[in-house]
């Protein structure tokens, strides 16, 4: 499915709109994918702000498993239209509840000062295998309906390693055809692929364990930066610095391939060892 389709919301009432189903004949999420929400949410906000004010921030929610074969319903509510800043609160509704909550801040074009780290070493994505390759990030059939986007894993033993970090992976990332110049697609589109692989950087010194955990996100945040476009490469530089609980805390950088910091990502995800399971002492 395109990316321009998924994120295509039909308006029901003012401050009211409707998504599509994602992908149910894949047979594969029967929850609705997080980041699928997550972009259908901005985008239901940035349709009620004007043109001005780009969005540069979102933190979401998730409160329920979403459906993947019902639409989504998405409630905007117009918290603040300021002379420099706009904040937006969405709900995203199934079935009577909500499954999702998200603020997002809006702000014109403004300068200060300026900084950033600097982008970590990787190996070009051209040397990584690709998202259907055997032996690939996805190779499982169920992941059909990412294909549109080229998504390439560092391997654990070319990942430079810093000192004091816990847990870390690299993934090059992007839409593989060509999209529209408008801006506010490609921050859309980002927002829908950051949730894809985050939450696996807090198993990658687990792997035995992995296959034995319940996975899902519990909440994101997004700051977006420098413009960028969601049709070249990305590389999503990722770390978790902390798991207990059934939780992990999870954070990412992305660059392009110039090395500017084009956005950075904070999430919590449920990391909780399935029902019957015991480790190993």
């Amino acid at each position: 499915m395109a990316i321009e389709e998924i994120l295509d919301l039909e308006q029901l009432e003012v401050n009211i709109y409707r998504g599509g189903v994602f992908s149910p004949e894949s047979g594969f999420l029967q929850r609705t994918f997080g980041g699928h929400v997550a972009g259908q949410s901005l985008v239901s906000a940035v349709r009620t702000v004007d043109p001005n004010f780009q969005v540069h921030s979102l933190h979401g929610y998730f409160l329920r498993p979403g459906d993947a074969k019902a639409p989504t319903v998405y409630l905007v509510e117009r918290l603040r239209d300021g002379g420099s800043f706009v904040t937006r609160r969405v709900n995203a509704v199934q079935h009577g509840e909500s499954i999702f909550s998200m603020s997002a801040s809006f702000q014109t074009d403004q300068s200060g000062i300026e900084h950033q780290d600097e982008m970590p070493a990787a190996p070009p994505p051209d040397d990584l295998p690709g998202f259907r390759a055997k032996g690939g990030v996805f190779d499982d059939a169920g992941f059909a309906q990412f294909a549109e986007w080229d998504v390439r894993m560092v391997p654990a033993d070319q990942v430079t390693r810093l000192p004091r970090k816990a847990s870390q992976q690299q993934v090059w990332f992007k839409h593989r055809d060509p999209l529209p110049d408008d801006h506010v697609l490609h921050i859309c589109a980002l927002a829908y692929m950051s949730d894809l692989t985050l939450l696996g950087s807090a198993q990658v010194n687990h792997p035995e364990e992995r296959k034995h955990l319940m996975v899902a996100s519990l909440d994101h945040a997004m700051w977006f930066m420098r413009p960028f476009r969601a049709d070249e490469w990305l590389l999503y530089d990722q770390s978790s610095p902390s798991s207990c609980g059934g939780r992990s805390l999870t954070q990412g950088k992305i660059f392009n391939r110039y090395g500017e910091m084009v956005a950075a990502v904070m999430q919590e995800g449920l990391t909780r060892y399935q029902r019957g399971y015991s480790p190993a002492q």
